[in-house]
């Protein structure tokens, strides 16, 4: 891990959707996910999300199960050059132990068919 590689677990490629909700607000933004790991997620948004946002999670794994879901805070946000939109990343601080088992099972599955996000 380089020194500037502040991620606990490793990140794989992981294009889900996912609908992404600011604590106290009722809008949902509904988006894709660019990479995933057990602490947290990489998303698109056409939305800002200044860092230290609280955000609601709902990620589908599969089709036909209940979304994945956490509360999760925004840690860092760019600006995708040419684009209106952003890159965000979310750090998930509470997951029920449920949940928790679910994504590893899935990164378990993605890790098998795809290689780790660089750092």
């Amino acid at each position: 891990m380089s020194p500037l590689e502040r991620r606990s677990a490793q990140r794989l490629r992981a294009y889900q959707p996912v609908r992404l909700r600011k604590l106290h607000s009722p809008q949902v933004i509904e988006t894709l996910t660019k990479d995933l790991s057990v602490g947290g997620v990489r998303c698109l948004s056409t939305s800002v999300f200044p860092v230290s946002t609280q955000v609601s999670v709902d990620l589908v794994l599969s089709s036909g199960e209940e979304p994945f879901s956490a509360m999760g805070r925004a840690v860092w946000f760019q600006i995708i050059p040419h684009s209106d939109q952003f890159d965000i990343g979310i750090s998930f601080f509470e997951v029920s132990p449920q949940h928790k088992r679910r994504l590893s099972a899935y990164l378990d599955y993605l890790a098998v068919k795809s290689l780790p996000v660089p750092a």
